[in-house]
């Protein structure tokens, strides 16, 4: 037997009625996606639970009303990034440790941001001093610069997935990312060999 769900839209349905199987399968598919990018954000691991958490809980509160207007995943990373911006924005201006359990988002981070400032020899010289100058540089993005950033260069998400996740126009998510990528550029200027651009 089959134990796969025929359809997103057969698992939803199910869920609607009540199906604490089809819930559980709900989670199973996106909660990994979701703890990750909370934490991507965060920077913690025990407030990326807490969004994983409340995202849930959020999710299975608003089902009921849920029309299938966007895919099922989109919809629910729009609700968890939506929770860790609040997170973000409350947050008072202090130094945060940026906590990342797994070694290789750093590298991901440094690959993606070499992307977006050109070949350069000294892009071959990754070591720790870079990787912390990085975490810095994204850790004092704004959330909105922060958000795009993450959803982009890091998890790979095209302009039109992020405009449905954030609700936010297509030119506004451009913008964002542009301005993310020259504010890491010149906090990152000298290691990566680059002058300042205004912004």
């Amino acid at each position: 037997m089959n134990s796969r769900w025929e359809s997103e839209k057969e698992l939803i349905q199910r869920a609607q009625n009540g199906d604490k199987k089809a819930m559980a399968g709900i989670v199973k598919n996106n909660e990994s996606i979701v703890y990750n990018t909370a934490l991507k954000l965060l920077g913690n691991e025990q407030e990326a639970e807490c969004v994983l958490q409340e995202t849930f809980l959020k999710v299975f509160k608003a089902l009921p009303g849920f029309k299938g207007e966007s895919s099922l995943s989109t919809w629910i990373y729009r609700i968890a990034t939506n929770f860790a911006l609040m997170r973000l924005r409350s947050r008072k201006k202090e130094s945060v440790t940026f906590d990342i359990a797994d070694e290789q988002i750093n590298q991901n981070m440094l690959e993606s941001f070499n992307q977006t400032v050109g070949d350069n020899p000294l892009h071959a010289v990754i070591n720790d001093e870079l990787k912390q100058a990085m975490e810095k540089a994204i850790r004092q993005l704004s959330p909105k610069f922060k958000t795009v950033f993450v959803l982009k260069d890091i998890d790979g998400y095209s302009l039109k997935e992020i405009s449905e996740m954030l609700e936010m126009s297509l030119p506004a998510v451009k913008s964002n990312l542009h301005r993310a990528r020259l504010a890491l550029r010149n906090q990152l200027a000298h290691y990566v060999g680059s002058e300042k651009v205004n912004t």
